[in-house]
Protein backbone atom coordinates (compact mmCIF):
# COMPACT_ATOMS: atom_id res chain seq x y z
CA UNK A 1 0.00 0.00 0.00
CA UNK A 2 2.80 2.36 0.62
CA UNK A 3 4.54 1.54 -2.47
CA UNK A 4 1.57 2.24 -4.43
CA UNK A 5 0.70 5.83 -2.80
CA UNK A 6 4.36 6.39 -3.34
CA UNK A 7 3.85 5.77 -7.28
CA UNK A 8 0.37 8.00 -7.01
CA UNK A 9 2.31 10.60 -5.66
CA UNK A 10 4.73 10.62 -8.17
CA UNK A 11 2.27 10.15 -10.93
CA UNK A 12 -0.01 13.07 -10.07
CA UNK A 13 2.92 15.23 -8.35
CA UNK A 14 1.02 15.41 -4.91
CA UNK A 15 3.32 17.92 -2.87
CA UNK A 16 3.10 16.53 0.60
CA UNK A 17 5.44 18.86 1.66
CA UNK A 18 4.58 22.31 3.78
CA UNK A 19 6.54 25.99 3.06
CA UNK A 20 8.40 26.98 6.13
CA UNK A 21 5.85 30.42 6.14
CA UNK A 22 2.75 29.10 5.79
CA UNK A 23 1.08 32.09 7.22
CA UNK A 24 -2.39 33.09 6.71
CA UNK A 25 -3.38 36.48 8.83
CA UNK A 26 -6.59 39.31 8.63
CA UNK A 27 -8.55 38.55 5.73
CA UNK A 28 -5.75 36.11 4.18
CA UNK A 29 -6.83 33.63 6.92
CA UNK A 30 -10.40 34.08 6.45
CA UNK A 31 -11.17 31.27 4.58
CA UNK A 32 -9.71 28.82 6.79
CA UNK A 33 -10.75 30.38 10.52
CA UNK A 34 -14.23 31.30 9.20
CA UNK A 35 -14.52 27.22 8.28
CA UNK A 36 -13.32 26.92 12.35
CA UNK A 37 -15.55 29.27 13.85
CA UNK A 38 -18.95 29.26 11.61
CA UNK A 39 -19.42 26.10 10.59
CA UNK A 40 -21.11 24.44 13.01
CA UNK A 41 -24.79 23.56 12.74
CA UNK A 42 -26.25 26.51 15.29
CA UNK A 43 -24.36 29.47 13.12
CA UNK A 44 -24.11 27.36 9.67
CA UNK A 45 -27.92 27.06 9.66
CA UNK A 46 -28.68 30.41 10.49
CA UNK A 47 -30.34 29.49 13.95
CA UNK A 48 -28.62 32.99 15.42
CA UNK A 49 -28.08 36.36 14.57
CA UNK A 50 -23.94 36.44 13.64
CA UNK A 51 -21.56 39.95 14.29
CA UNK A 52 -18.39 39.79 12.89
CA UNK A 53 -15.37 41.73 12.85
CA UNK A 54 -15.41 42.54 17.00
CA UNK A 55 -12.18 43.11 18.81
CA UNK A 56 -12.87 43.39 22.00
CA UNK A 57 -16.86 43.95 22.79
CA UNK A 58 -20.05 45.03 21.61
CA UNK A 59 -22.87 46.68 23.04
CA UNK A 60 -26.25 44.98 21.61
CA UNK A 61 -28.93 48.09 21.86
CA UNK A 62 -32.74 47.66 22.75
CA UNK A 63 -35.08 50.39 22.13
CA UNK A 64 -38.74 49.36 23.77
CA UNK A 65 -41.47 52.06 23.84
CA UNK A 66 -44.73 52.45 25.02
CA UNK A 67 -48.22 54.02 24.60
CA UNK A 68 -46.66 57.09 22.45
CA UNK A 69 -50.55 57.86 21.15
CA UNK A 70 -52.18 60.99 22.48
CA UNK A 71 -55.05 62.58 21.27
CA UNK A 72 -54.48 65.84 18.43
CA UNK A 73 -54.35 68.96 19.80
CA UNK A 74 -51.72 72.54 19.31
CA UNK A 75 -49.44 71.75 22.12
CA UNK A 76 -46.57 69.31 22.02
CA UNK A 77 -47.99 66.29 24.43
CA UNK A 78 -45.31 63.87 25.31
CA UNK A 79 -46.57 60.68 25.86
CA UNK A 80 -45.37 56.91 26.68
CA UNK A 81 -42.60 55.72 27.73
CA UNK A 82 -38.77 54.69 26.12
CA UNK A 83 -36.75 52.16 27.75
CA UNK A 84 -33.06 51.69 26.55
CA UNK A 85 -31.23 48.54 27.00
CA UNK A 86 -27.75 47.58 26.79
CA UNK A 87 -26.19 44.30 27.03
CA UNK A 88 -22.35 43.76 26.35
CA UNK A 89 -20.96 40.89 24.16
CA UNK A 90 -17.49 39.93 25.18
CA UNK A 91 -15.29 38.37 22.47
CA UNK A 92 -12.83 36.08 24.19
CA UNK A 93 -9.75 34.98 22.45
CA UNK A 94 -9.35 31.32 21.64
CA UNK A 95 -6.54 29.62 19.82
CA UNK A 96 -5.96 25.72 18.07
CA UNK A 97 -3.01 24.05 18.43
CA UNK A 98 -2.92 20.46 16.90
CA UNK A 99 0.03 18.28 15.53
CA UNK A 100 -0.45 15.76 12.95
CA UNK A 101 1.57 13.23 11.30
CA UNK A 102 1.96 13.44 7.30
CA UNK A 103 1.91 10.21 7.02
CA UNK A 104 -1.44 9.52 8.93
CA UNK A 105 -3.37 11.75 6.76
CA UNK A 106 -1.36 11.61 3.40
CA UNK A 107 -3.96 7.88 2.39
CA UNK A 108 -7.01 10.03 3.15
CA UNK A 109 -5.97 13.44 1.43
CA UNK A 110 -5.24 11.00 -1.86
CA UNK A 111 -8.48 9.21 -1.20
CA UNK A 112 -10.51 12.11 -1.11
CA UNK A 113 -9.11 13.92 -4.16
CA UNK A 114 -9.38 11.09 -6.42
CA UNK A 115 -13.18 10.96 -6.00
CA UNK A 116 -13.31 14.63 -7.17
CA UNK A 117 -14.02 13.21 -10.89
CA UNK A 118 -10.84 15.14 -12.35
CA UNK A 119 -10.80 18.08 -10.38
CA UNK A 120 -7.13 19.35 -9.47
CA UNK A 121 -6.23 18.29 -5.98
CA UNK A 122 -6.32 20.63 -3.42
CA UNK A 123 -3.24 21.28 -1.55
CA UNK A 124 -1.66 19.26 1.32
CA UNK A 125 -1.47 22.47 3.24
CA UNK A 126 -5.46 23.37 2.59
CA UNK A 127 -6.35 19.70 3.64
CA UNK A 128 -4.59 19.87 7.08
CA UNK A 129 -6.52 23.19 7.69
CA UNK A 130 -9.69 21.68 6.75
CA UNK A 131 -9.11 18.93 8.87
CA UNK A 132 -8.16 20.73 11.87
CA UNK A 133 -11.15 23.29 11.31
CA UNK A 134 -13.63 20.59 11.25
CA UNK A 135 -12.32 19.67 14.58
CA UNK A 136 -12.21 22.70 15.91
CA UNK A 137 -16.09 23.70 14.71
CA UNK A 138 -17.23 20.13 16.46
CA UNK A 139 -15.90 21.97 20.07
CA UNK A 140 -17.14 25.59 19.09
CA UNK A 141 -20.65 23.75 18.63
CA UNK A 142 -20.53 22.68 22.33
CA UNK A 143 -18.84 25.96 23.61
CA UNK A 144 -20.95 28.55 22.16
CA UNK A 145 -23.94 26.67 24.23
CA UNK A 146 -22.44 25.64 27.63
CA UNK A 147 -18.98 27.23 27.55
CA UNK A 148 -16.70 24.37 28.82
CA UNK A 149 -15.05 22.85 32.42
CA UNK A 150 -11.96 24.75 31.83
CA UNK A 151 -13.46 27.88 30.93
CA UNK A 152 -12.24 28.61 28.02
CA UNK A 153 -14.71 29.73 25.97
CA UNK A 154 -16.55 31.98 28.66
CA UNK A 155 -20.61 31.96 29.19
CA UNK A 156 -22.47 30.55 26.62
CA UNK A 157 -25.81 30.62 25.58
CA UNK A 158 -27.15 28.20 28.51
CA UNK A 159 -24.25 27.77 30.77
CA UNK A 160 -20.53 29.00 31.55
CA UNK A 161 -19.12 25.92 32.76
CA UNK A 162 -19.84 23.01 30.86
CA UNK A 163 -22.36 21.93 32.81
CA UNK A 164 -25.99 22.82 32.07
CA UNK A 165 -27.56 23.31 35.92
CA UNK A 166 -29.20 26.43 37.99
CA UNK A 167 -25.73 27.84 38.25
CA UNK A 168 -24.68 27.39 34.99
CA UNK A 169 -27.46 28.76 33.77
CA UNK A 170 -27.51 31.79 36.43
CA UNK A 171 -24.05 32.76 34.45
CA UNK A 172 -25.24 31.96 30.71
CA UNK A 173 -26.28 34.58 28.09
CA UNK A 174 -30.03 33.74 28.80
CA UNK A 175 -30.03 33.87 32.65
CA UNK A 176 -32.65 36.47 32.85
CA UNK A 177 -35.26 34.20 30.39
CA UNK A 178 -37.83 32.81 32.24
CA UNK A 179 -36.98 29.66 33.32
CA UNK A 180 -39.38 26.85 33.66
CA UNK A 181 -38.98 23.05 35.12
CA UNK A 182 -40.00 20.79 32.22
CA UNK A 183 -41.98 17.71 33.87
CA UNK A 184 -42.03 18.07 37.49
CA UNK A 185 -37.96 17.60 36.98
CA UNK A 186 -38.55 14.00 35.40
CA UNK A 187 -35.97 13.56 32.57
CA UNK A 188 -37.14 13.73 28.87
CA UNK A 189 -38.48 10.77 27.19
CA UNK A 190 -40.19 10.32 23.92
CA UNK A 191 -43.60 9.55 25.88
CA UNK A 192 -42.89 12.81 27.85
CA UNK A 193 -41.74 15.31 25.12
CA UNK A 194 -44.81 16.92 24.38
CA UNK A 195 -45.53 17.88 27.67
CA UNK A 196 -42.05 19.28 27.83
CA UNK A 197 -42.70 21.44 25.16
CA UNK A 198 -46.00 21.79 25.99
CA UNK A 199 -44.70 23.64 29.54
CA UNK A 200 -42.17 25.88 27.86
CA UNK A 201 -44.74 27.39 25.35
CA UNK A 202 -47.59 27.59 27.88
CA UNK A 203 -44.76 30.22 29.92
CA UNK A 204 -44.45 32.04 26.14
CA UNK A 205 -47.88 32.61 26.03
CA UNK A 206 -48.03 33.82 29.61
CA UNK A 207 -45.51 35.43 30.65
CA UNK A 208 -44.04 36.69 26.97
CA UNK A 209 -47.06 38.06 24.93
CA UNK A 210 -46.48 38.53 21.53
CA UNK A 211 -42.94 37.13 21.87
CA UNK A 212 -43.96 33.59 19.14
CA UNK A 213 -45.07 36.03 16.48
CA UNK A 214 -41.60 37.54 15.95
CA UNK A 215 -39.85 36.77 13.25
CA UNK A 216 -37.84 33.83 13.45
CA UNK A 217 -39.32 32.25 16.68
CA UNK A 218 -39.15 28.62 17.42
CA UNK A 219 -37.99 25.87 19.96
CA UNK A 220 -34.66 25.11 20.17
CA UNK A 221 -32.72 21.44 21.40
CA UNK A 222 -30.34 18.72 21.17
CA UNK A 223 -30.34 16.35 18.63
CA UNK A 224 -31.23 13.67 21.39
CA UNK A 225 -34.41 16.16 22.16
CA UNK A 226 -35.29 16.53 18.44
CA UNK A 227 -35.28 12.60 18.06
CA UNK A 228 -37.40 12.18 21.22
CA UNK A 229 -40.32 14.40 19.23
CA UNK A 230 -39.68 12.72 15.91
CA UNK A 231 -40.86 9.36 17.81
CA UNK A 232 -43.10 10.94 19.97
CA UNK A 233 -45.22 12.06 16.23
CA UNK A 234 -44.41 9.06 14.50
CA UNK A 235 -46.30 7.48 17.56
CA UNK A 236 -49.20 9.56 17.97
CA UNK A 237 -52.59 7.52 17.01
CA UNK A 238 -53.64 9.97 14.91
CA UNK A 239 -50.55 11.08 13.57
CA UNK A 240 -50.18 9.68 9.45
CA UNK A 241 -46.21 9.84 10.03
CA UNK A 242 -44.18 12.54 11.60
CA UNK A 243 -46.24 16.54 11.62
CA UNK A 244 -49.00 13.98 10.36
CA UNK A 245 -47.75 15.90 7.06
CA UNK A 246 -45.05 12.92 5.54
CA UNK A 247 -42.49 14.86 7.21
CA UNK A 248 -40.61 11.06 8.05
CA UNK A 249 -38.85 12.15 4.41
CA UNK A 250 -37.77 15.88 5.80
CA UNK A 251 -37.07 15.67 9.62
CA UNK A 252 -35.58 19.11 9.89
CA UNK A 253 -39.02 20.50 9.02
CA UNK A 254 -40.62 19.36 12.46
CA UNK A 255 -42.78 21.89 14.35
CA UNK A 256 -44.38 22.54 17.30
CA UNK A 257 -48.14 24.24 16.78
CA UNK A 258 -46.69 25.95 13.76
CA UNK A 259 -43.25 27.16 15.14
CA UNK A 260 -39.87 25.61 13.67
CA UNK A 261 -37.76 23.59 15.66
CA UNK A 262 -34.16 24.66 15.49
CA UNK A 263 -31.86 21.24 15.97
CA UNK A 264 -28.25 22.24 17.74
CA UNK A 265 -26.67 19.33 18.70
CA UNK A 266 -24.44 22.02 21.53
CA UNK A 267 -27.31 22.08 23.24
CA UNK A 268 -27.17 19.83 26.12
CA UNK A 269 -29.91 17.02 27.49
CA UNK A 270 -33.38 18.32 28.97
CA UNK A 271 -33.26 21.65 27.61
CA UNK A 272 -35.38 23.70 25.60
CA UNK A 273 -35.20 27.25 24.19
CA UNK A 274 -38.12 29.17 23.23
CA UNK A 275 -36.97 32.71 21.76
CA UNK A 276 -36.24 34.18 17.96
CA UNK A 277 -33.09 34.05 16.18
CA UNK A 278 -32.03 37.66 16.31
CA UNK A 279 -32.11 37.33 19.69
CA UNK A 280 -29.31 35.10 19.95
CA UNK A 281 -26.15 36.76 19.10
CA UNK A 282 -22.93 34.93 18.11
CA UNK A 283 -19.71 37.58 17.54
CA UNK A 284 -16.42 36.64 16.34
CA UNK A 285 -13.64 39.11 15.10
CA UNK A 286 -13.44 37.40 11.81
CA UNK A 287 -12.37 40.40 9.38
CA UNK A 288 -10.00 42.00 12.24
CA UNK A 289 -5.80 41.42 11.86
CA UNK A 290 -6.54 39.42 15.51
CA UNK A 291 -6.83 36.09 13.04
CA UNK A 292 -4.36 34.05 12.16
CA UNK A 293 -4.42 30.70 10.73
CA UNK A 294 -0.33 29.29 10.53
CA UNK A 295 0.89 25.92 9.58
CA UNK A 296 4.69 24.86 11.31
CA UNK A 297 6.23 22.30 9.24
CA UNK A 298 8.74 20.89 12.63
CA UNK A 299 9.70 17.57 10.29
CA UNK A 300 12.14 20.30 8.72
CA UNK A 301 13.28 20.93 12.45
CA UNK A 302 13.00 17.87 14.55
CA UNK A 303 13.30 14.54 12.73
CA UNK A 304 9.97 13.82 13.48
CA UNK A 305 6.95 13.24 10.18
CA UNK A 306 4.40 16.00 12.32
CA UNK A 307 3.03 19.33 11.39
CA UNK A 308 1.64 21.50 13.36
CA UNK A 309 -1.49 23.81 12.88
CA UNK A 310 -1.91 26.74 14.49
CA UNK A 311 -5.40 29.53 14.65
CA UNK A 312 -6.15 32.24 16.79
CA UNK A 313 -9.64 33.85 16.93
CA UNK A 314 -12.32 35.13 19.52
CA UNK A 315 -15.84 34.44 19.79
CA UNK A 316 -18.56 34.84 22.29
CA UNK A 317 -22.32 35.03 22.95
CA UNK A 318 -25.44 36.71 24.18
CA UNK A 319 -28.37 37.57 24.19
CA UNK A 320 -29.83 40.45 23.17
CA UNK A 321 -32.97 41.51 24.65
CA UNK A 322 -32.30 39.52 28.01
CA UNK A 323 -36.07 38.87 28.82
CA UNK A 324 -37.19 37.90 25.74
CA UNK A 325 -36.93 34.06 25.70
CA UNK A 326 -37.68 31.16 27.87
CA UNK A 327 -35.48 28.07 28.67
CA UNK A 328 -36.99 24.95 30.23
CA UNK A 329 -35.51 22.87 32.14
CA UNK A 330 -35.40 19.86 34.62
CA UNK A 331 -34.00 21.73 37.56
Amino acid sequence: MANKLIELNKQYNFDVTVNPATTYAGEQALPYVTAAVKSNDTVAKGYVRTMDGLTSKAVISSINTTDPIVGASCSFSDAGTTTLGERVLTVTDLKVNREVCRKTLFPTWVGKNMTQNGDLPNSFSDFLLEVVAGQAAAQIENGIWVGDTSGHFGAGFVSNDGVFDQSGLNASATADFTQVTMNSGAATTNANIDDALASVYASVTGSHPGLEYKEGFGFYMNNKMFSFYSQFLAGTASGQGINMLGLTLNPEGLSYLGHPIYRCPGMPDDCIVATYKDNLVFGTNLGTDLTEAQIIPTYQYDGSDNVRVVMNFGIGVQSGIGTDGVVGCIF
